[in-house]
């Protein structure tokens, strides 16, 4: 947990017993790979963060057709989206859209969302750092919508190569190739191509 305290450091400054109220929100949960971390069709109620492993969050549209979303990753110093949870599920009371599953056993920190609310709203500080990670949040959101419209899958694969290289490491083909919007068998020509 200590990359969790050093992630609400840079935000806000917390002491010991501030750091032990965070903590306590917290309960470690293994999963093994492949095992579901949360399901959509519920009202989401926590948040998930990957503390060692890696998870990838997706959706399965009316055709059956599973697209990956975001992957979620930790292990030594590198990080890469560690939190994982549908906050709209959550705000809006509806059915979470959201599957989420651990690609590797992982060791998974999870919060409940209400109690989280409780601690945001118990001080200044608190709102601070909710408004900080909700700003965040949304940036990723815009950021990562704008580049599933505006480049074609070369351009994205060459994107993800670069700035998320665990994509093509923990994802199988099929999945990695949703999160391009292409089939599996044009993943293995892009590939043979560059």
């Amino acid at each position: 947990m200590n990359f969790l305290r050093a992630y609400i450091e840079d935000k806000i400054t917390i002491d010991d017993k501030d750091w032990k109220k965070v903590e306590a929100l917290f309960k470690k949960v293994e999963y093994s790979k492949g095992e579901e971390i949360c399901s959509a069709g519920e009202v989401c109620q926590n948040l998930y963060y990957i503390s060692k492993g890696a998870a990838r969050s997706y959706s399965i549209d009316v055709e059956g057709k599973d697209s990956t979303w975001a992957v979620h990753y930790r292990k030594n110093d590198y990080t890469l989206d560690p939190f994982a949870g549908d906050y709209v599920s959550y705000l809006t009371k509806t059915e979470s859209n959201f599957f989420c599953e651990a690609l590797i056993d992982s060791v998974v920190y999870v919060a409940d969302f209400e109690a989280l609310d409780r601690l945001y709203a118990s001080e200044l500080k608190w709102m601070t750092l909710a408004r900080n990670i909700s700003d965040m949040e949304l940036v990723t959101f815009v950021q990562r919508t704008q580049m599933l419209k505006s480049l074609d899958a070369k351009e994205k694969y060459k994107l993800l190569k670069e700035i998320a290289p665990v994509y093509e490491e923990v994802l199988s083909n099929t999945q990695f190739a949703s999160v391009l919007g292409i089939a599996p068998q044009s993943l293995s020509r892009l590939k043979g191509r560059l």
